[in-house]
């Protein structure tokens, strides 16, 4: 009996360094190493440039690209873009706070943020292709934006104060700005990075390109008066917040959900910088983290959802075309086979047909 048991281990153990070895040899492949070098370096970079959007003890920005990024990742290429995720996040966490123990901390607990959003994505929100579902949209800002950001951000905020490098007296500040940076990180970079590297897309026409560059240099010019320094007295204090939404509105109707995800990242980029630098109606540390990640959240949701509408009547109307032309191509095959089936009797009754005699 000892000895089927052991055998039984033994067999398990087996299958398990077999497992092992597959999932490694998986890992070392050209094509994840290029991924798992391309997020290692493009976290580092990012994660540095949203440094010097820092609000609070240095460590927490009002966005943190990486978040974005990571998740983007996972969710095209899968769990085995984690190593180049905690990697990158331990090199820049490492610039930040010069300690190798909370650089581990962090570097695992922004791995395992980005892992449980691409699950409750890939199980709730329909994965990569959650930007062509109204109700997918919905879900991914939920699960991803809101529920795995806060949790994420209550431990990330501990492992800090427990290093030191931030106060036990502000951990709901810095709670706060936590989550909003990695809130709008996803919001904003995740789904113009899925839609970019995940899908195929049409060419666009020269007409397209016009009307885009148009749509484009208008929103640029709307963002830099509402969020930019003061440049005419005209403009009020509270900004022309308005202004922005037929862009959105542009981009959302008459485009793919990609170039709406891409304006409004163009749009919550500067937002964001004006907002942290001191300019536009959020321009304050105090109100920065909260206001205008709101005003980019129902901006972003709302734009991503009619451009998933937009899609889906398109697509709702192709089937139905669809149908109308099989329905034809039915009807002509019953036609053509009575008028065969009509000719034949004729030929065989030797008799004409009421049609011909008259």
């Amino acid at each position: 009996m000892m000895s089927a048991k052991a055998a039984q281990r033994g067999g398990s153990v087996l299958v398990f360094k077999r497992a092992v070895r597959r999932e490694a040899a998986l890992f070392l492949t050209p094509d994840n190493l290029a991924v798992f070098a391309a997020l290692v370096v493009s976290c580092f970079i990012t994660g540095n440039f949203g440094n010097q959007l820092t609000l609070l003890h240095g460590t927490v920005t009002a966005i943190w690209p990486p978040t974005g990024i990571a998740l983007a990742a996972v969710l095209l290429r899968g769990h085995r873009a984690w190593p180049g995720i905690f990697v990158g996040a331990f090199l820049v966490h490492m610039t930040l706070t010069g300690s190798i123990s909370n650089s581990v901390g962090m570097g695992i607990v922004n791995t395992l943020e980005v892992l449980a959003g691409a699950y409750l994505v890939n199980k709730f929100a329909g994965g990569k292709d959650a930007f062509y579902n109204v109700r997918d949209v919905f879900r991914f800002a939920f699960f991803a934006g809101i529920v795995v950001t806060a949790l994420c951000a209550t431990v990330g905020v501990a492992v800090l104060c427990q290093g030191g490098f931030a106060s036990w007296n502000d951990y709901w500040a810095t709670w706060l700005v936590w989550w909003v940076g990695d809130l709008l990180a996803i919001l904003l970079l995740t789904p113009f990075l899925v839609l970019l590297f995940g899908h195929k897309h049409h060419s666009l026409s020269l007409a397209e390109w016009l009307e885009a560059t148009l749509l484009l240099a208008g929103l640029i010019v709307v963002c830099v008066v509402n969020f930019g320094p003061p440049m005419v007295s005209w403009v009020p204090r509270a900004g022309l917040l308005y202004m922005c939404l037929p862009f959105l509105a542009w981009s959302a109707l008459r485009f793919c959900p990609l170039e709406a995800a891409g304006t409004v990242l163009v749009m919550g980029g500067f937002a964001v910088w004006g907002s942290v630098h001191g300019y536009g109606p959020y321009g304050n540390t105090t109100s920065a983290p909260l206001f205008v990640a709101g005003y980019v959240a129902v901006a972003c949701t709302t734009t991503m959802t009619i451009a998933a509408a937009n899609i889906q009547q398109k697509k709702a109307a192709e089937r139905v075309l669809e149908m109308y032309y099989v329905q034809n191509e039915l009807k002509d095959d019953e036609i053509r086979t009575l008028r065969d089936t009509v000719e034949f009797l004729e030929e065989n009754s030797g008799t004409e047909s009421p049609k011909v005699r008259r």
